[in-house]
């Protein structure tokens, strides 16, 4: 029997070292890759069990997810599952889509 994959609290001390890397992202009809481009910590405001964090990915221009929560994996990270958030390219951005994951 195959164990069903719940949400778990994460930190940004377990993206940082995946920056730069592809991520695997497990999706229909099937798995794409997308990157991190970055993992910064936020203004911590509040009560939270951890220090809140936001996670920039880009894909591919043929690559388009739509805002969803994602089975994401890489290396021995994963498999965890992330709500990704289609958002506006940055300035001077690779061609392509970008997304965010808030962590608060």
């Amino acid at each position: 029997m195959t164990e069903e994959l719940l949400p778990r609290p994460m930190v940004l001390e377990e993206f940082t070292p995946l920056v730069g890397k592809a991520i695997r992202v497990d999706c229909a009809p099937k798995s794409v890759d997308i990157t991190l481009m970055e993992a910064t910590a936020l203004a911590d405001r509040g009560a939270a069990p951890r220090p809140p964090f936001i996670l920039i990915f880009h894909s591919d221009p043929k690559v388009r997810l739509v805002s969803g929560t994602y089975a994401l994996r890489s290396g021995s990270f994963g498999p965890a599952l992330v709500y990704l958030e289609d958002v506006v390219p940055p300035m001077n951005a690779l061609p392509g889509h970008y997304y965010q994951a808030v962590f608060n």
